[in-house]
């Protein structure tokens, strides 16, 4: 729903970013070269030959992929502006959608290292060699582990609602016609 200038906001303008990639998608499978390579896998005989059929025009489909293309190129570029003017709180100081984005993707990263420092710090390791054991005891104490682990989990939960929330407060400067 377009706020009362007609703009999208974020939210729908990257959903419907999305929805331009699989209609340029479809259209260039129907269009390009990969229909004709599958096309020549799967022939039951060389003499087959296939035409379009009726209602399907390829030199209209071609001009409809280039409007398509070029409306995904505006959207794409008003949503980097929207990303790098919109700000948002992060941790007490303000930064652009953009860095918020990136910080995400940065955390999620992360999420993965802090997991395997949980494991690894959760047991000590015992070998049992020539009748006498040798312990080696986790290079961090678990307690610390676990709690930069789930710091890391609040963190990430708050810039991605932070982020979510200005995807459906702010607009991006993009009419759909």
């Amino acid at each position: 729903m377009p706020d009362q200038n007609g703009n999208l906001y974020l939210f729908e303008a990257i959903e419907l970013r999305q929805e331009y990639d699989r209609h340029i998608k479809l259209i260039e499978n129907l269009l390009g070269e990969t229909s004709s390579r599958r096309e020549r896998l799967f022939r039951s005989s060389e003499e087959e030959e296939r035409e379009p059929a009726a209602g399907f025009d390829p030199t209209e489909l071609e001009k409809r992929l280039k409007k398509i293309q070029a409306k995904r190129i505006k959207l794409n570029q008003a949503i980097q502006k929207a990303n790098f003017d919109i700000q948002i709180d992060s941790d007490g100081e303000k930064i652009s959608l953009a860095e918020a984005l990136e910080i995400r993707k940065k955390r999620m990263g992360d999420h993965e290292a802090f997991s395997q420092r949980v494991l690894s710090s959760a047991y000590k390791r015992i070998i049992h060699k020539e009748g006498r054991d040798i312990v080696r005891e986790p290079n961090q104490p678990f307690q610390k582990s676990y709690e930069e682990f789930q710091d890391n989990l609040k963190k990430l939960r708050h810039l991605v609602t932070q982020i979510h929330l200005a995807n459906h407060a702010n607009t991006v400067k993009f009419k759909d016609e």
